[in-house]
């Protein structure tokens, strides 16, 4: 209950920074699906398909769920709430809605969307991303946006990268 309550008072928190910046209000209830830990999460029925262990949490696009374990740091589970309310906010910005079949923000390059949330979630500057832009440099292969489609670039790196670079 008290890790419940916590979320709860996180998840108002990013809603108010995220409304505020995207000048957008959810049409909607964005309910949250919350588990005790990353192993409860990895075997999740509220979501279609099998989670991997990188998974940190996910916004489903039918009924608009956030589903996420309460886990590790608190920061951890701070920031990928952060970044599922982003998702939140693109596909009722887009007018994502799978049952009508307006792909809205499901049609959007991976590296946008993902980019968008991380560099929403966790700002301009983050250590994972400068890491993996030092090293493209240094191997003289850092990829043009049209690259950026290829599933060999990592989309929540890369796409931050391009978001802290525009931003």
């Amino acid at each position: 209950e008290e890790g419940a309550r916590m979320a709860a008072r996180m998840a108002e928190r990013w809603y108010a920074r995220l409304s505020k910046l995207l000048n957008h209000e959810l049409r909607g209830r964005q309910p949250p699906v919350l588990y005790a830990s990353p192993a409860h999460f990895w075997q999740t029925n509220a979501i279609q398909g099998q989670l991997g262990e990188g998974t940190g949490g996910v916004t489903e696009a039918f009924k608009r769920r956030i589903v996420l374990p309460l886990a590790g740091p608190i920061e951890a589970t701070d920031h990928v709430l952060g970044h599922e309310l982003v998702h939140a906010f693109q596909y009722d910005i887009t007018s994502t809605n799978v049952s009508t079949g307006n792909a809205g923000a499901l049609a959007l390059p991976l590296w946008f969307i993902e980019g968008m949330a991380e560099y929403l979630s966790i700002g301009p500057v983050d250590p994972h991303t400068t890491m993996w832009m030092r090293e493209s440099a240094r191997r003289e292969a850092l990829p043009t946006i049209d690259d950026l489609d290829n599933p060999r670039y990592f989309p929540y790196r890369y796409g931050h990268a391009l978001w802290a670079y525009v931003g």
